[in-house]
């Protein structure tokens, strides 16, 4: 049981505040104190004992003990302080309360202001976009305006081209005929004939010639259609459109066939074209703009870059990503199928840090390939990464044999980096065969782990002449850049040394 001097103003039987109703404080003979309500409940058979000492008390009835007015007094007095302690608090809570919430209005009125005011400046961003839309809408329009003024050159020009392919199928008809003649005069008379009609019917024919040169291809049908195309394709394609004045455009050579003038004004990318690197398509893969596209099956668009390097075209390793906005595109197996197995040139670019910029970001090392061979058309694939897989970013593993006449570096795991993956990706007829054995040279590229197909894609080059000995499983040799081989041989921090791009050179 609690001690009496805690809480005084409780009975300690009920734990109930005293009051004057029925619970008024009465002290016992012993000088306990309880409340009428509970000394009622204890009397029993005209006894109570205290709950405090258990001394036991004649009684029937609690009026029979005496109120405890001091106890009262001192109940009144605490609640007079609780009173007052509770007004000084609820004063103190107040003011506190008063400031809080002055200062919360304060932050209120401030983020109001600022909403109002980012809502000032929503509403001009919209506007202005309003204003972009119409805009982009008047162009649209103007877009369409001019397709549809395009088309209709390109069927007006259609219209004269057959006219004067009509024309072309008469003029043939008439020299066949003329050589009919020619075959059948029995006498002077129809040979005479033969060559008046002959000779009228092959002036018509140069003339009919020489006006298809003249008038094919109209270099202004040509340069709308180029450009309305050109335009409504960076429209579609999210890219800012920017005109171009015709009139700047040079005229193409009177002399030029129709196809060449075609090609002049606008370019037709193929093999063909791309192999010969002449003109107007020379300058597009110059200036970056050629991509070869592919697509995965069940997998995403994939594009590689087409760049020029010292006069030769290079493919680049496809990357998972859709071409860009205005590039030409080419059919990325339409190039691989331009590509001699028996001569293939595939070049690494090796970057690290201090190596300095040979080309792009990093130092080439092109590598000739050794023709109709399993490993070397494994190396080729993860150089194109036709396959979905390339040494893009793979890292060199490491230089073995340093600074003896075997001196190697090695990398090629593309699937791990660390050494232990690099599957092939053909698993042919993967058998030791005369091809894979040559003389111990400078450059000499080979499979660093023989056929082993969980790490058949690593490759090792060597950096020194070995005489009297012969590499196994060997490849390829490396036809330029056998400096940059013997770079990294030297640099400390091999493991840095990244694979920055790969590729295949393409014929010309």
């Amino acid at each position: 049981m609690q001690d009496e001097s805690d809480n005084p103003e409780e009975c300690k039987v009920c734990i109930s505040h005293y009051d004057k109703a029925k619970r008024r404080p009465r002290t016992l003979p012993c000088g306990h104190t309880f409340c009428s309500f509970c000394i009622s409940g204890m009397i029993k058979e005209a006894m109570l004992a205290c709950p405090t000492c258990r001394v036991q008390h004649q009684a029937t009835s609690a009026t029979q003990f005496p109120i405890s007015y001091d106890m009262e007094a001192i109940i009144r007095k605490l609640k007079i302080l609780q009173i007052t302690s509770v007004a000084a608090v609820k004063q103190s809570e107040g003011f506190t309360q008063l400031q809080e919430r002055e200062h919360n209005v304060k932050l209120l009125t401030s983020s109001l202001r600022e909403t109002m005011s980012q809502l000032d400046q929503y509403e001009a961003q919209l506007e202005s976009w309003k204003r972009e839309h119409d805009d982009i809408i008047e162009r649209l329009q103007d877009l369409e305006k001019k397709n549809r003024s395009a088309l209709k050159q390109l069927d007006d020009e259609r219209s004269i081209l057959l006219y004067q392919r009509q024309r072309g199928e008469d003029n043939l008809k008439r020299l066949e005929k003329i050589q009919g003649c020619f075959t059948t005069a029995a006498s002077p008379l129809e040979t005479v004939s033969a060559l008046d009609e002959s000779e009228t019917t092959c002036n018509d024919v140069e003339d009919w010639l020489q006006h298809c040169r003249a008038i094919f291809p109209d270099p202004t049908t040509l340069h709308t259609s180029l450009q309305v195309r050109d335009a409504t394709r960076r429209v579609l394609d999210g890219a800012v459109v920017r005109e171009e004045d015709s009139s700047q455009q040079e005229p193409p050579d009177p002399s030029s066939t129709i196809m060449e003038k075609v090609d002049r004004i606008a370019p037709v990318l193929s093999v063909e074209s791309l192999r010969r690197l002449e003109g107007s398509v020379e300058a597009l893969v110059g200036s970056g703009r050629v991509v070869a596209v592919m697509q995965y099956k069940d997998g995403p668009p994939c594009h590689a870059r087409v760049t020029l390097y010292r006069g030769r075209p290079h493919l680049h390793a496809l990357t998972p990503h859709p071409p860009p906005p205005g590039a030409h595109l080419m059919q990325h197996d339409a190039l691989m199928a331009s590509l001699d197995p028996s001569c293939t040139l595939v070049f690494l670019e090796l970057g690290w840090a201090g190596a300095g910029e040979v080309v792009g970001r990093g130092r080439r090392v092109y590598i000739r390939l050794s023709p109709h061979t399993e490993l070397a058309q494994n190396f080729r694939l993860l150089c194109t990464g036709e396959k979905g897989k390339s040494y893009l970013h793979s890292r060199i593993l490491g230089v073995w044999n340093k600074g003896t006449e075997f001196e190697v570096i090695g990398g090629g795991d593309y699937e791990r980096d660390d050494g232990q993956g690099g599957t092939l990706l053909t698993t042919g007829e993967l058998r030791p065969r005369p091809e894979y054995q040559r003389v111990a040279t400078a450059g000499t590229v080979r499979a660093m782990h023989g056929v082993a197909v969980a790490r058949g894609a690593q490759f090792s080059i060597s950096t020194r002449d070995c005489p009297n000995r012969e590499w196994h499983w060997a490849f390829g040799r490396v036809e330029g850049g056998l400096e940059v081989v013997r770079a990294v041989a030297g640099y400390k921090r091999i493991r840095e040394v990244k694979v920055l791009d790969c590729g295949v050179v393409l014929p010309v």
